[in-house]
């Protein structure tokens, strides 16, 4: 009986070390997507690149699903919810991402999306009636400061300038905290690949339509070795695999946990940024940065630990 109870803990500690593997993993996967993004939305067009990468992620996350024995098929009617989660977490997501860095910096996007913690947890208890505790909302507070000192430190003037890019960062991350909001509600009553998989999709079918738009109004690529590898690894792995490692790692490690290999991300993009685009971030940027990193790592604290 020892033996079974000492086997057990061992398989459960192996079970998180390969979960936080997987964390770490996808969040530097996403950081550097950021870095890939930036390079390629001088090549390809930002609309017809987010469609690429969602209809690549959709292809692996499917492929994922029918090697498990997940069963895809839906009703028109269960799926509607799920397609409008898909429409802002997926489609808006990546046509504001990709349109974001056609003007503001790698670095700048990636510390913008870091308030999101601090936005769930005050969306929760303006719609969710979820409790917010006088350290988490000091962490809102900070958060909200940091983000709007990091968009006018970074700005430039004239339109098309970075605070356009700075804007719209900001606005993926309202729109991904209404996605988890709502996901909250509609996603526990979906299997994790097949809900995945119909939201990429989703997301795919909006991205198509601003995709055809683009195209009509003249915007074409420029297909080199370097940019088909590097649109096959943004939809392949960084959203495809991604998307997979994180759910799996999720279901290996406590949430909370989990939330932490979010500040992995900015890290990431500014250890590739530097030597490879040359980015140069002010103090001023850094230090809105770590305000921004501060205040959210208090938005999603919970006490005793729960």
């Amino acid at each position: 009986m020892e033996r079974q109870t000492v086997a057990r803990t061992r398989t459960r500690e192996r079970g998180q070390v390969l979960g936080h593997v997987f964390l770490a993993t996808t969040a530097i996967l996403w950081g550097s997507s950021y870095i890939s993004t930036r390079v390629l939305v001088g090549e390809v067009p930002p609309l017809l690149l987010g469609l690429l990468r969602g209809l690549l992620g959709t292809l692996v996350v499917g492929a994922a699903a029918w090697w498990t024995g997940e069963r895809l098929h839906v009703r028109l009617r269960s799926w509607l919810p799920i397609a409008g989660l898909g429409a802002l977490g997926v489609g808006y997501f990546y046509l504001g991402l990709n349109l974001a860095l056609q003007w503001t910096s790698a670095t700048a996007a990636s510390l913008l999306s870091l308030p999101y913690p601090a936005l769930t947890a005050l969306g929760g208890w303006l719609f969710l009636k979820e409790r917010v505790r006088p350290v988490q909302a000091t962490g809102i507070g900070l958060a909200a400061a940091g983000a709007t000192w990091l968009t006018l430190a970074t700005a430039q003037e004239g339109l098309g300038g970075a605070w356009v890019g700075n804007l719209l960062a900001l606005s993926i991350t309202v729109a991904w905290t209404i996605y988890t909001l709502l996901g909250r509600r509609l996603l526990p009553h979906w299997p994790a690949l097949t809900a995945t998989f119909h939201m990429m999709l989703a997301g795919t079918l909006l991205l198509a339509l601003g995709a055809s738009a683009e195209f009509l109004r003249g915007a074409r690529p420029v297909w080199t070795v370097e940019t088909v590898l590097m649109t096959l690894y943004l939809g392949a792995i960084c959203t495809g695999l991604g998307y997979a490692f994180w759910n799996r790692g999720l279901s290996l490690v406590p949430a909370a946990a989990a939330s932490t290999y979010l500040y992995l991300q900015p890290v990431t993009v500014l250890a590739l940024a530097i030597p490879l685009l040359g980015e140069r971030p002010s103090w001023g940027t850094i230090a809105a940065g770590v305000l921004v990193i501060a205040g959210t790592a208090l938005a999603a604290r919970r006490a005793g630990g729960d």
